[in-house]
């Protein structure tokens, strides 16, 4: 209606990782200055929806070393807060392995949130935001419906900014995939930027 603010759907997913291998202290403090507080801060605001994505390797550290925070993740999912994305369980660069490792891996990570989390994912996050026009087919046929793709491909294709709002369908060979086009400019300011130049983006 005139004289009413146009609201904005804002889909916000984050990433956490640490490689296989990494000290454990690394773990320790990652997760008590960064992926912890965040979550708390996440649980303080239930109306506030968020995707969020972990890879297996830091799952599984968590799993040993930090049960509660499983357990706090599993409230939020629960609660339906959290939509937990997979992905490669050892975060992969998905094009240039094998469609069979491909589907290992993120059926491999399914499992572990199926098991841990009571929830079927079907979001994936794309490590390295590596996009390949042959990962339709084997993607939907590890059980992927979405994934965020680098706003970049979009434009390459010829869609203008004003036009990344949404999401778009790619196939191959009758295996379909929604892509959601991911923001650089939000990449950039929201970790780096006042809250105010973001609200001002937002608007």
């Amino acid at each position: 209606m005139p004289g009413q603010e146009s609201r904005v759907k804002f889909l916000f997913a984050v990433h956490s990782h640490q490689p296989v291998g990494n000290f454990d202290f690394v773990f320790r403090e990652a997760l008590d200055s960064c992926y912890l507080p965040f979550l708390e801060c996440l649980r303080k605001h239930p109306k506030v929806k968020a995707n969020l994505h972990y890879s297996g390797v830091l799952l599984e550290w968590m799993k040993e070393n930090r049960p509660e925070c499983l357990k706090m993740l599993r409230q939020m999912v629960e609660s339906r807060q959290l939509e937990i994305l997979t992905g490669g369980f050892y975060e992969p660069i998905l094009p240039i392995i094998p469609d069979g490792d491909k589907l290992g891996q993120i059926q491999m990570l399914t499992g572990f949130i199926r098991e841990e989390f009571g929830y079927e994912p079907v979001g994936l996050w794309l490590a390295e935001r590596v996009w390949e026009p042959h990962l339709p087919k084997p993607l939907s046929s590890a059980g992927v419906k979405y994934l965020l793709v680098d706003d970049a491909h979009f434009k390459y294709s010829g869609l203008k900014e004003e036009q990344l709002h949404g999401y778009y369908l790619t196939e191959e060979e009758g295996y379909t995939l929604a892509l959601f086009p991911s923001s650089k400019k939000l990449r950039y300011l929201i970790p780096f930027k006042p809250v105010g130049e973001f609200i001002k983006f937002m608007r």
